[in-house]
């Protein structure tokens, strides 16, 4: 059957009291529960900037431009590709082997895993650079900014989700913990113990396996060893923004308490899933593993 992850409203249809529109259109891809290895994305910065060119004569978010197109529904089943948003991705398109497919693929398959996610089939995802506008700058005539009004939303977009996945890729160095955006997000989702799940590509799913059983140690360094002060952003006014949202929720050291809490929470997701390895194991071998120290 199908799963299609991607589901999105723009922000501002999703956050809003008023009956929705018609439903939002679908993205280019359709995924399926036998994998994706069947779709091909360009580099991740022409991804980025073919959407943002397809919403040149609107402004608005990529969805919203597809909105106003009435293409909203399969073609073939005439069922909605889009619902309400639950589930929070966090993510980032720089670094090598980092595609739309790819990330379509890891979110699929964690979502799939997860015993406490009701109906994957089901899961609606908010993919920031579909949902918000990609455009900065004042608008003649209204003298908004899209794209400042989309991120503005951000405190009402994550208490709407009830999970949070983080695509980290490659497990080794995963390039979301070096980003700042990611790691906000990630700390909005712990303050409101939202689940977090970690979305893996298939090769990273084989190495995180090998660490577990060969290498914990260095597994768990990986992923608390967190410098948020030291994070990156593309835009940097957003890096500047985003430290002052920081020091506003956390107060003066709240850089160091952003380590503790990212650090925590991957330490609870390195424990199930350590836990979860080593009963696989004793299942398949039946009888007792060698388990990782958590």
């Amino acid at each position: 059957g199908r799963c299609p992850p991607g589901h999105i409203y723009p922000v501002r249809v999703l956050l809003s009291d008023s009956p929705p529109p018609p439903p939002p259109l679908p993205l280019t891809f359709r995924s399926t529960r036998a994998g994706t290895d069947h779709l091909t994305t360009p580099p991740a910065a022409s991804q980025l900037h073919s959407g943002k060119a397809c919403t040149l004569h609107t402004g608005t978010s990529f969805v919203e431009a597809c909105m106003a197109a009435g293409l909203t529904h399969d073609p073939d089943t005439g069922e909605p590709y889009f619902g309400r948003m639950d589930t929070f991705v966090s993510y980032t398109w720089r670094g090598e082997g980092i595609t739309l497919a790819n990330l379509v693929a890891a979110v699929e398959a964690v979502l799939v895993a997860d015993p406490n996610v009701p109906d994957p089939a089901a899961a609606a995802c908010f993919v920031d650079v579909f949902v918000c506008a990609q455009h900065r700058g004042v608008r003649p005539g209204s003298g908004t900014c899209p794209n400042a009004t989309d991120v503005d939303k951000f405190e009402e977009v994550i208490d709407a989700c009830a999970r949070l996945v983080l695509y980290a890729t490659p497990l080794t160095q995963p390039k979301a913990l070096s980003r700042v955006w990611c790691l906000f997000e990630l700390m909005s989702a712990v303050k409101r113990d939202r689940p977090v799940l970690i979305a893996l590509s298939a090769e990273d799913r084989a190495e995180l396996r090998r660490l577990l059983l060969e290498d914990f140690d260095r597994l768990v360094a990986m992923f608390t060893t967190i410098k948020s002060e030291n994070a990156e952003a593309t835009v940097a006014a957003d890096r500047d923004m985003i430290f002052g949202w920081i020091e506003r929720d956390l107060g003066a050291a709240g850089f160091r308490e952003l380590d503790q809490m990212v650090a925590g929470g991957m330490r609870g997701w390195l424990a199930a899933t350590a836990k979860a390895l080593v009963e696989a194991e004793e299942e398949a071998g039946g009888g007792a593993a060698s388990s990782p120290h958590v």
